[in-house]
Order: C-alpha cells, then structure tokens, then sequence
C-alpha cells in the first residue's frame, strides 16, 4: 500500500498545490464523477470560495500528497457536527487511479476524524455506478448503508463507518 501525508489547508499551500487543486475542478472526467460539470470561475475565484467555506468551521480539508511529497488530490471533511461528517475526496493525479492512494487517503482521514475530531460516524455519498469508488471506500472500512436520489436522476450510494467499526479494525480489513 503506498504511503501518503495529508497536508492540512490551513497550514497554507504552495502556488503550484492551489493550480493542482484547481485543475482538479476543471477536469471533465473528475467533474463527471463529482457530479458537477468542469468549473469555469477563474483561479483567484475559486481559491476565494475554498478559503471562505473553510473558514465557516463545519470543514476541514488536506491535500494529499504521495510518497515523494508531491500534491496528488484533496481529501476534506464537512458537515463536521452532531458527532459526524461527511468525507469527500478528489484523487486528481490519474497515473495514481487504482492503485491504493484513495484508500490510503481516506483511512488517514479517518484517523484524523476519529482521534483529532472524536466522531462517532463518517458518511459519505457516491454514485451507484461507480464501483471503482464504491470498493476503494470498502478497503478503507466504510460499509454500504443504503441507496438515495442524487441530482440528474442519478442514484447514490450512501456508505458509512463508525468509530466502534474503526477501532475494530475494519479500515485494516480491505488493504
């Protein structure tokens, strides 16, 4: 499994992790699997926008970065409250699709949301279709809760873990 390091934002990033980030957005392919359609607000925009949800204090968000340190994706947390979040993440770096940074990602995610945060639950939502997702997600422990309309006529799969599932284990199950 590859090793990776979570870059919390609020440590600041570089000029070059803001345009990756960015880029991530601006991709056709990635914004299909988010859901959304490429963005198209310039640069300063954006990096406005993600500095101002992060700044609300429901979120926390890390960029990943590989084995060489090099900014491969972003991992964030939302809707921190009530005992729970939400985990999003963008895997940009395509050469890096399949081959376990996802899951190694989310699992340091889950360590921080666990042990920095003290939740009890993590959930999230991805497509149904989207079995790639779905089994990266179920090696870092999350388990399948249900299905639920998306935008566009689209359905979600919704997933979930635990606190009492992570101690357990269950992210070291799927490695």
């Amino acid at each position: 499994m590859p090793e990776v390091r979570l870059k919390d934002f609020r440590e600041g990033l570089g000029e070059e992790e803001w345009r990756r980030f960015y880029a991530a957005f601006r991709d056709p392919e990635i914004a299909r699997l988010n859901g959304h359609r490429p963005l198209r607000i310039p640069f300063w925009l954006f990096r406005r926008i993600v500095q101002a949800e992060l700044s609300r204090g429901d979120r926390v968000a890390f960029g990943v970065l590989d084995e060489r340190g090099e900014w491969i994706g972003a991992v964030e947390l939302y809707e921190i409250g009530g005992g729970k979040a939400t985990l999003g993440i963008i895997l940009s770096a395509k050469d890096r699709w399949g081959k376990g940074y996802g899951p190694a990602a989310v699992r340091k995610a889950l360590e921080y949301a666990f042990r920095e945060l003290g939740l009890e639950r993590v959930e999230l939502r991805t497509f149904r279709w989207n079995a790639r997702a779905r089994r990266a997600f179920e090696k870092a422990g999350f388990s399948l809760v249900g299905y639920a309309p998306a935008p566009g006529g689209e359905e979600d799969a919704v997933m979930a873990i635990t606190r009492a599932a992570w101690e357990a284990g269950a992210h070291k199950m799927g490695a």
